[in-house]
């Protein structure tokens, strides 16, 4: 009984985030519990999650995964390999490797929850549907930050990536498709995801097709509340704009209209249309370079700083560096990326406008060496 008002006291300890405490009244509950319950019971859970989330905060994540591990093979004794239970464990599992940049071992962690979902509900079943969208999204963002440039290990690896989410994300279509029917609105969110990953794979030009569709089952659903609807014809104008479709215009002032109609919704249009919108690529919070140039002292800031226009078709132009303290190659490299960049254009009373002025403030800083290099 004292090691269970321990545990429960570790707990609201490690909630109030007094890390350290928890983790010595966590310690002395598992001393106490441990000599009257066989060593995988499942009254240990509570208190070996608590502890594995107190390790977690303090940084000692190999600690934490041993504690998880623990609770894991609980689940596997009582429940089976495959035990729903396990879930939470996994996801933690999951956070921790993609935490320390282990990537490879993070996919490994979603394959298997994917695994342990099928096993729980069926490969074909609607409690399915959120899980392969989720993980949709994320074998997706895992292929977009692996580098189309690299080696042939690399690339293979980034296209079984976009490969795996274009698998999950046609499972959720089929089998809203099987059970409520082709022009069901539950298939919005998967096509909408459908066409995310072919737009980053940027292998083919399938992207607008499953977004069309998107918006057509949007648009023809008398039950869709507007700001859906606004928020489906934005997605396929900046889809457009992206892709260089004069169409994009046409949709972005439809979206502009319907917020009119209706005064409840005027926020939406400074929101959406109240300054260009950046779409593609993302920009860098920080880009790193190899050392400081001489000139720069120690503890000032490298950066630089341009000014730019977004044209009313979503493109940058009329370039020009204000300021910068670093050398010129990378001014150079952020001309380039400029270039490529597109943006949701502005619109002033109901016109789709090009922004001129527009400062763009890039920050630096010099990659860390190891001592081998």
């Amino acid at each position: 009984l004292y090691g269970k008002l321990l545990a429960n006291l570790g707990i609201i300890l490690n909630f109030g985030e007094y890390y350290e405490n928890s983790l010595e009244v966590l310690d002395n509950a598992i001393a106490h519990l441990n000599p009257t319950l066989p060593q995988f019971s499942p009254q240990l859970m509570n208190v070996i999650m608590a502890k594995s989330s107190t390790l977690m905060n303090l940084g000692k994540f190999d600690e934490a995964i041993q504690e998880l591990r623990r609770a894991q093979h609980i689940t596997h004794r009582d429940d089976g390999i495959y035990s729903a239970t396990q879930l939470p464990i996994v996801e933690e599992l999951f956070k921790i490797s993609y935490q320390r940049g282990e990537y490879l071992d993070a996919d490994k962690q979603q394959s298997f929850t994917l695994r342990v979902n099928e096993r729980a509900y069926g490969k074909d079943s609607e409690e399915m549907l959120p899980t392969l969208i989720r993980l949709g999204r994320y074998f997706a963002d895992r292929g977009a930050l692996s580098s189309q440039f690299g080696d042939n290990e690399m690339r293979y690896l980034r296209e079984s990536l976009f490969r795996k989410s274009l698998e999950l994300y046609e499972r959720a279509i089929k089998i809203v498709e099987v059970n409520y029917g082709s022009n069901d609105p539950r298939l919005v969110k998967p096509l909408q995801g459908l066409s995310r990953t072919r737009l980053m794979q940027r292998a083919n030009n399938k992207s607008e097709q499953a977004l069309e569709r998107a918006l057509y089952l949007i648009e023809s659903n008398p039950a869709t509340d507007l700001p859906d609807r606004i928020d489906g014809i934005i997605r396929l104008g900046d889809l457009y704009t992206m892709t260089s479709d004069r169409r994009a215009k046409e949709l972005y002032l439809r979206a502009w209209n319907l917020m009119q109609e209706n005064t409840d919704y005027h926020w939406l249009k400074e929101q959406a249309f109240g300054a260009p919108t950046r779409l593609y690529p993302r920009a860098q919070s920080v880009v790193y370079i190899d050392r400081r140039p001489r000139s720069v002292a120690e503890n000032s800031e490298l950066f630089i700083d341009a000014k730019y226009t977004v044209k009313a078709n979503g493109r940058v132009g009329e370039v020009k560096l204000l300021e910068k303290n670093v050398p010129n190659d990378q001014v150079r490299r952020l001309r380039s990326q400029l270039a490529i960049t597109r943006f949701r254009p502005r619109i002033v009373d109901g016109e789709v406008v090009k922004t001129q002025n527009l400062i763009f403030h890039q920050r630096f800083l010099v990659a860390e060496r190891t001592e081998k290099e």
